[in-house]
């Protein structure tokens, strides 16, 4: 009986082959936008993915809706299709809400949320680690054992089902084990997420602390009327050579532009300055400062940075506090 079914459902390859070119296909787009609109959306960040969201829930949402047919460009070329359980199209709404499910947790893989009121950031981790890992190890989870429908996340809350272009009437699928396994998986990430920060709290109570000087400098340095986005990273690098050992503890200071200013340097320069101003270096510590340019549109990216060495004793933007 399984056997039979396979023929009305998409099969693994299909299913995934439709899914590479969609996202070739708006990974093009995302360059377009990034290159075009490149001085707008490089100071934003990662915050220019809610530009990579938007496209990718009007791409999929739109043609996988009956406006399109229920197929995106892949879909149309593997001979697939998205339909209710009712084997009728879905509407526009319900697409667009199947494609948000869909986007959503590879647009925040990796977004650097660059807020800074406590309950926002909450909210936002707590979103963030409950799509990433809950929905996206669910969407591994069925894509690989849930057959024959292979009725993914993004279905099973829309209520669709792929098959294929010349399936007409189809059997139901029945909700088996393997959902309920998937929704164990996303209530899991979510439980974690949830109890996250207590537990990291408990574990590092001075984490907060620990933070504090870095957000000084974020805010120091966000002040600059050329700088959007700002980021810092307190790295250290052991070295091992001739059977020595040697430390170094770097406050890395990254800030993002739009126009690559004329005098880079002087734009450097200021920034380290900020930076020195407001934090207290360590012996031994050192400051790099960087800018960057570039675009993150959680379909597209894109970056270029100079970075230089500055002088942590250096109070004024002066150049000549640039180590080259």
């Amino acid at each position: 009986m399984t056997t039979d079914k396979l023929k009305y459902f998409s099969r693994f390859w299909p299913r995934v082959g439709a899914w590479f070119i969609d996202a070739v296909l708006l990974g093009i787009v995302g360059y377009a936008i990034g290159w075009m609109a490149m001085d707008y959306v490089s100071p934003l960040g990662a915050n220019g993915r809610f530009f990579g969201l938007a496209a990718g829930v009007l791409y999929n949402g739109i043609l996988g809706s009956s406006l399109g047919g229920g197929r995106t460009v892949g879909k149309r070329l593997l001979g697939l299709k998205v339909v209710g359980l009712n084997g009728k199209p879905l509407n526009l709404f319900v697409s667009l809400w199947r494609a948000l499910f869909l986007v959503v947790p590879g647009i925040l893989n990796g977004w650097y949320f660059n807020v800074t009121d406590p309950f926002s950031v909450q909210v936002l981790t707590l979103v963030a680690i409950t799509a990433v890992f809950g929905i996206g190890l669910a969407q591994v989870y069925l894509l690989l054992f849930g057959w024959p429908a292979r009725r993914l996340v993004h279905d099973l809350v829309s209520g669709s089902v792929v098959i294929r272009a010349e399936t007409g009437q189809f059997p139901t699928p029945k909700v088996g084990v393997h959902v309920v396994v998937a929704t164990g998986i996303v209530l899991l990430a979510l439980g974690l997420a949830m109890a996250g920060p207590a537990m990291l709290k408990a574990w590092m109570p001075k984490f907060e602390t620990l933070l504090a000087p870095q957000q000084k400098v974020v805010d120091a340095v966000g002040r600059l009327p050329e700088v959007g986005e700002v980021s810092v990273q307190d790295s250290t690098m052991t070295f091992y050579s001739n059977g020595q050992q040697s430390t170094t503890r770097t406050l890395i200071v990254t800030a993002r532009t739009g126009k690559w200013p004329a005098d880079t340097d002087a734009l450097l320069a200021k920034i380290g300055a900020q930076a020195v101003k407001v934090y207290s270096f360590a012996p031994g510590q050192r400051l790099t400062v960087k800018i960057v340019r570039g675009f993150d549109l959680g379909i597209a990216s894109y970056t270029e940075a100079r970075s230089a060495p500055y002088v942590t004793t250096c109070t004024t933007a002066n150049v000549k506090c640039l180590e080259k």
